[in-house]
């Protein structure tokens, strides 16, 4: 299932890892967005984009103490003031769980994630659905929620679970 999002939101920000990913996706390029595993010498890392290039949508790590670390390409312009929340719906059924928001310099926005224990609900959710929509809760904005497909996202999750 190709990503849906809009890409004029991207361009506007200039976001290469967004704009690269939905040029693919929209191109119908050869190579298209799936779940992977990229070996890290701090452990493997689960994505969902295109391998061996930058254009990735979501990351799972092991954030250590059996964490897992949730990283979706979610990203609020403002400094948050307060609480946020992060909505993950996984083939209809919604999980929110507290957002993380750390600047990044790459992307000049704060990148959102959440980190939830090793056996939460949502990986379960994750191993076993067939889509993934993540927005913020409540949106802040519209044309921000994105859908990635979960087939074949159990094995990589697995690995990052088992190896945390």
């Amino acid at each position: 299932m190709p990503a849906r999002r809009s890409t004029r939101r991207w361009l506007d920000l200039g976001l290469t890892t967004p704009v690269l990913l939905a040029a693919l996706t929209l191109s119908g390029a050869a190579t298209e967005p799936r779940w992977f595993i990229k070996n890290d010498p701090a452990g493997h890392v689960a994505m969902w984009g295109v391998p061996s290039t930058e254009a990735v949508g979501f990351v799972v790590t092991c954030g250590g103490t059996r964490t897992i670390v949730l990283s979706p390409a979610l990203y609020a312009m403002d400094e948050p003031q307060g609480p946020s929340r992060i909505r993950f719906t996984v083939d209809e059924m919604s999980y929110v769980r507290a957002a993380n928001l750390v600047f990044s310099e790459r992307d000049a926005a704060w990148q959102a994630s959440a980190v939830v224990p090793a056996d939460d609900d949502i990986l379960t959710a994750f191993r076993r659905g067939r889509s993934l929509t993540y927005d913020f809760d409540p949106p802040r904005r519209a044309g921000d929620a994105f859908t990635v497909s979960l087939d074949g996202s159990a094995a990589p999750l697995d690995d990052v679970i088992s190896g945390c």
